[in-house]
Formats: structure tokens, sequence, C-alpha cells
């Protein structure tokens, strides 16, 4: 989004493999591993290690699945992000809706479990909600310097965690005895699925790898990677640490502490092993704590970044590039429901929108096989389509084991967010069968008034890339991909373009031939704002650029050298120019400042000679140019007022209407434009001359 002084922000693509496994592991290795095999061992016994073992196992669905969406689709918002592209919109905010809820309420059940550890050991008589406060406010400050910043503090929080885990667990390892093994099945296997169902949380986190995606260094192989490796190492880690638990002191004892952990590793190596609990529990509990408030932020931005929440909510800070506003948000709902001290009340809420979120995503993958099966999948799901179906039954299967209270909640929450969606009256009309032609003078008009610009170029030649290299640099000499900003999709017909692609840009890529109309509607109408034919031949470009207008794409543009085509391109209302460089200009105008009427470039791109319209209600309105802060490297070239041509001088007065020509280098025209087409603010508000 834009900052303050009209520069783009995007995020930092600066987290490789390690950091994105601490990602995930920060946010599965959380706090119930310390708690919840003291209730797995009131409910099976020591049939909880193979709870523990099967739930791995299973998870293994939802993980290779999200392997493969994460890999094809690297964007900001995780789950909501693939269903955004995959599964129709309500659907997608929905999805959405519930990761949102489910990590911001998992959130507070972690500030919970970290107050209520320090008042226990710490800090006797220590207020609960001044607690949840406290580490609300320092995660919040930590999350807001960025991902990067916020995992530097989580990766020493979780060594530690995961040393103390492992290293009690091992000398715990001697003092495993077979006879607190037998029964192994005590209550019988009738409480083996109940009992799945209430570790599942302890296995919610891997996907959270998948929300920094646009973060994250070379997505397509480095997502897939880190998801495997945080499912193997947990599964593996948390099958021990509850084998050593179970098979080193009698099931029935363990049952009736609130501490398992801590309660072990006093028993078996007295103070020591205690404090060391105590400590692996509190990092625990900040680690899944950051790790998933900063994940929240990153879903809320992407609800406000599509439209489904006010705009601000998709803004970045200026200086740390985070979705700031989101996380503001995320934390305030934390601090209210944490304050309350319940545990079992958030996580209740908390498990219900983890299930109904994987379920859907997991879902997705079919949706993108059957939707899109030319986009690019760098990982591949085998024994497709079992493996979704399997993952989406294993999600939802547990909805009904939950506790009764969890569909009210739930319930509520579900139409909670269905009021927000369909309060929005386009949405409501998502719901009409709308004919064809109506549905696309909807999209038009949804489009314009969309900040954000979705692109899709058919053709990774040089040209493409060109264009390209225009819309995600930050500047005339750096290019720096603006995921925050600009989304690109690319059509390309060759493999070893398609991996040149891949390896550059990040983003999006279906391979085949974009002259097909089934390979556009791959693409679908509600990802794009703009098509640009840029491949290497002309008359593949003008049938690109011909089937793009009969899909009912309004900003449509072809790549030409022949002028002979632009008259027939033209009549469709296809723009067609010559320059790729003119091009990229001409898309940002289009979507950024849709009054500028003309653009030239000059000098192959030193300079341009653009129009604009002077709107009603302008700063500029009734001001002399010599009064206007023009950017120095440009000037006003001409004022076309109606039939009359005016020289610009120093005291020509600009008015309402005014057809305004600039010349200059593009950064500085559009600092230029910006200032002549902004409005006056409404009465009573703070005004500033421009």
């Amino acid at each position: 989004m834009a900052a303050g002084n009209g520069q783009r922000v995007e995020f930092r693509r600066n987290i490789g493999l390690f950091m994105a496994v601490m990602i995930g592991i920060g946010a599965m290795m959380g706090p119930g591993i310390f708690a919840l095999p003291s209730e797995l061992a009131g409910m099976v016994g020591p049939l909880g290690i193979l709870v523990y073992l099967a739930m791995g196992l299973l998870t293994a669905f939802t993980a290779l699945n999200y392997s493969e969406l994460g890999a094809a689709i690297p964007l900001a918002g995780g789950g909501y992000s693939f269903t955004s592209r995959t599964l129709p919109r309500p659907v997608a905010f929905f999805t959405g809706w519930f990761f949102w809820i489910g990590n911001t309420l998992a959130c507070a059940m972690y500030a919970v479990i970290f107050a209520v550890t320090v008042r226990a050991y710490f800090w006797p008589g220590a207020d609960i909600a001044l607690l949840v406060v406290a580490v609300t406010v320092v995660f919040a400050a930590v999350n807001l310097r960025g991902m990067s910043e916020a995992l530097r503090i989580i990766t020493v929080m979780n060594l530690v965690e995961l040393a103390v885990l492992v290293g009690v667990a091992a000398l715990g390892a001697f003092h495993v005895k077979a006879p607190n093994l037998r029964p192994l099945a005590p209550m019988g296997l009738a409480p083996f699925f109940p009992a799945m169902a209430l570790i599942y949380i302890s296995y919610v986190g891997f996907e959270l790898i998948t929300v920094a995606a646009e973060e994250i260094v070379d997505p397509g192989k480095t997502i897939p990677r880190a998801i495997l490796i945080t499912l193997l190492a947990g599964t593996l880690i948390y099958v021990f640490v509850v084998w050593v638990m179970m098979g080193s002191t009698p099931y029935r004892e363990l049952a009736r502490t609130h501490v398992p952990f801590i309660f072990v590793g006093d028993r078996l190596l007295g103070p020591w092993g205690r404090w060391a609990g105590i400590l692996a529990t509190v990092m625990a509990s900040l680690s899944a704590f950051s790790v998933t408030l900063g994940a929240s932020a990153r879903v809320l931005y992407a609800l406000g970044r599509d439209g489904h929440f006010p705009a601000p909510l998709a803004r970045l800070h200026p200086r740390f590039r985070t979705p700031h506003i989101a996380l503001g948000i995320g934390s305030l709902v934390v601090v209210v429901f944490g304050s309350s001290g319940i545990i079992r009340f958030v996580a209740s809420m908390s498990d219900f929108g983890y299930l109904m979120g994987l379920g859907i995503v997991n879902w997705a993958v079919i949706a993108l096989h059957t939707r899109m099966p030319n986009l690019r999948r760098p990982f591949r799901v085998a024994l497709y389509p079992l493996v979704p179906i399997v993952g989406t039954l294993s999600c939802w299967a547990f909805v009904p084991a939950l506790e009764a209270r969890s569909f009210l909640l739930g319930g509520a929450l579900t139409l909670a967010g269905g009021a927000i969606y369909f309060a929005k009256k386009s949405h409501r009309d998502e719901l009409d069968a709308i004919p064809r032609g109506l549905r696309i003078l909807w999209l038009r008009a949804r489009a314009r008034r969309r900040p954000k610009m979705r692109v899709l170029i058919v053709g990774g030649g040089k040209k493409g890339r060109n264009i390209a290299n225009r819309l995600l640099a930050r500047d005339e000499f750096r290019l720096v991909f603006r995921s925050a900003e600009h989304k690109i999709t690319f059509i390309e017909q060759d493999e070893q373009v398609c991996r040149e692609l891949e390896q550059r840009y990040h983003v999006p890529i279906f391979q085949g031939d974009g002259t097909k109309k089934e390979l556009l509607e791959q693409v679908g109408l509600d990802n794009v704002d703009v098509a640009i034919a840029a491949s290497d031949d002309d008359g593949r470009n003008v049938i690109i650029a011909l089937q793009a207008r009969r899909l009912g794409i309004e900003h449509v543009i072809a790549i030409l050298e022949d002028p002979d085509y632009v008259t027939l391109l033209e009549e469709s209302g296809v723009v067609a120019i010559s320059s790729p460089w003119a091009t990229a200009a001409q898309v940002e105008n289009y979507l950024d400042r849709p009054g500028v009427s003309e653009l030239t470039e000059i000098g192959t791109g030193v300079a341009s000679l653009v129009g604009t319209i002077v709107p009603e209600g302008a700063r500029v309105a009734g001001r002399a140019i010599k009064d206007i802060a023009i950017p120095k490297e440009c000037v006003v070239a001409a004022v076309i007022r109606g039939q009359k041509f005016v020289v610009p001088r120093g005291g020509t007065e600009i008015r309402e209407g005014d057809h305004v020509v600039f010349v200059g280098p593009a950064d500085a025209i559009k600092r230029a434009l910006d200032l002549f087409v902004e409005k006056r603010p409404r009465a009573g508000s703070r005004d500033r001359a421009p």
C-alpha cells in the first residue's frame, strides 16, 4: 500500500527454510503438549501414545494439500488466499473468517496459559487480565517490526522449549517401566476418536507457514519443505514425549494433575526437572502466541485487501512493512477474550474455527485441479483426489466430537461472519441469479473501486518481463516485488520460460496457450483487473486481447508491432500500444488515476507526456500554478480549457474540468497527478495546502 510520501510499501522477502520451519514449530509446538497428556491419560490411558501417532499420520493429508496450494499460490493470507483463488467468494470469505477467529482466540488461550503459569510459580496473586495485556503489548510491538524480527525471538524460545522437551524426555526414557504401559487401552477403543479431537489443536500450526508466503524466499520449494519438516519433527517429538510421560508415571496419577509435564519432570528429576518444565511451558506459550498473532494479522490484512473489510486493514506500515492496523485490531480482540481467564472457553471457539477453515482449504485442492489445471504447481499431491478428500473429511469429522457449546459458539460466529459479509450490497447480489451481462457490468463497477492492481500478463518473454519489471519496480533502478500492491499472474506456454518466471517472480503461473478461452477462464474474471497480451507474435496478441474482452475483462492491452491491427482492436475496446514500458505505466494509470487521458513515452522511457482532468472539488482548483507544489522534475506543458488552448504561466489559474498535460520523468509525473486529482477534505476536517 502507499506510504505517507506516496511510495508503495511491500513485504520484505527474507524468510528462508530454517526460519519458515521456526514459524511452524513455534505455532505447532505450543503449550498443548505440556497440558493435554493428563486429559488424555484420563480418557484412554497409555493408548494416548497411539492417539498422538494417529493424529500425526492423519494430519499429513492436510499438510500435503497445504504444500501444493502454498507452492502454487504464494500469496499472503494462507488458507484464505488459496480459497479466494479457487472457490466462490462467499466461501473464501468464510474461510478467512474462520481462520482469523481460530488464530486470534488461540492467541488468547496461549496468553491465558502463560498468565496462569506465571501466577502459579512466579507471581502469586497477579492479575490475569494485567498479564494478558502486558504480553499482548510486548509481542504486538515485536510483530510490528516484521515477521523476521519476531522470528529471532521465537527461534530462541523454540530452541529452549525443544531442548527441555527432548532433554527431559531423553533422561526420563531410562525411567520408563513396562507395567505402566499395560493394559494399553484400559478404557477400550471407544474414546480413541474423541481423544484425537481433543489433541487436534496440538497439530495446528504448520499451515501458518503459508500465511507469510510473500515474505518467504523461493516459496515454491521452501513452503512444502518447511511444512513437511515441521509436521514430521513435531509428530516424532510428541510421540516420544508422551511415551516417556505415560511409561514413567502410572496413567491414573498423570490424570490427576493439570500440569503433567512439570509433574513428570519434578517426579523424575526433582526441582531441576520442575523448573525446566516451567521454563519450557512459558517459552511454548510465548512462542505460539507470537507466531499466531502475526498470522492473525496477515489473515485480516488479506480480507481487507480483497474488499471484505475496510481498506485501511490492507495498509502496511511505511517503515516496517507489516499490517499494523490489522495487528492492532487482532491484539485488541486477544486482550478482550484473554482477560476472561477461561481457557476452555477460548479453546473451544478456536478449535471450531480451525477445523472448519482447514476442511475448506483441503477441498480447495480439488477446485484447484478442476478450475485451474494449467496452473504451475511446483509441488504436487500424490494419489489425487484421495488425499484432498481424506484431508477434508479428517477435519470436519472432528467437529461433532467437540463440546456441545462449540456448536453454539461456532454457529454464532458463523452468523456474525455472514452478517459482516452480506452487509455489503455487492455481496448480497452474489446470491441472485444475475444474467451474464449484468454480472459483467457489476464486475466492472467493482473493479473501478478496487485499489489493488491484479494484472494478467499473457506471455513470459522479453515483453512480458519488461512489463512485470516495471509494475513490480520500487524505483527506476531497483526491482522489488510489490506484493502489497500489484498482483501479477502469468500465462506462458514454454516449460523453460515458466521455470524462469517461477524463480524470478514467485507468482501464480499458468502453463498453456493463452489464446484459448478455456485457459483464460481458469484464471477467472474475479482475479483480473487488467489483461495484457504480450507475446512475441502480433496475431496471437490480437486473439488473446479479443478473447479477454469477450470474457468481460474491461481493461485489455495488446502489444503490437503492426499498425494495421490497431483499428480492429480499438473498435473492440482494446488499447493497442507498442512500448512495453508505456504499457506498464498505462496499466497503473488505468487503475490508480482513471482520469488520465493519454500517455506518451519520450526517449524510450526517459520522460513521459501525460494528461489528466482536474476533478470537481480538487484542491488545486482556483490556485495559480506557481502556488502549487509541483515536483521540480516535471512541468505543466499545456492547459486545455474546453476548446481553448491555454499556454501555462506561473500565474495561470487551474480550474475544475481543465485538461492539464505534464511532461517529465514517470515518477515525478505520478506525484504531480496525485496532487492534481486530490480533492478537498470535507467540512470540519483539517486542511493543508498542496
